[in-house]
């Protein structure tokens, strides 16, 4: 700082209040470029939640698309498998 905005007293360093107010206007600065960096941080992170979202959304789309598959083959199967006995019996014991 220049001595026009520096003024010694009593072994204190005062300063103007040009002074001080250059000093407060730095320390906003910084806080404001903190303040978007945050901001944009905090944007990537709420679209990549989005498209992390999406992608959970299939997953359990896909599970219980399972869970209805495996439902569906405990029935059939069983049934399959009578059928096919059924048959074979048919043609073990009846001549065509």
């Amino acid at each position: 700082m220049s001595d026009q905005d520096r003024s010694g007293y009593g072994g204190e360093d005062r300063r103007t209040w040009k002074g001080e107010a250059s000093a407060l206007n730095a320390r906003l600065e910084a806080i404001e470029a903190l303040a978007r960096a945050t901001h944009d941080c905090v944007i990537g992170h709420v679209e990549s939640e989005k498209e992390t979202r999406e992608a959970i959304g299939e997953l359990i789309l896909l599970w219980r698309g399972s869970k209805m598959m495996v439902s569906a083959f405990k029935i059939l199967i069983p049934i399959a498998a009578a059928l096919v006995g059924v048959a074979v019996w048919v043609k073990d014991h009846f001549k065509w």
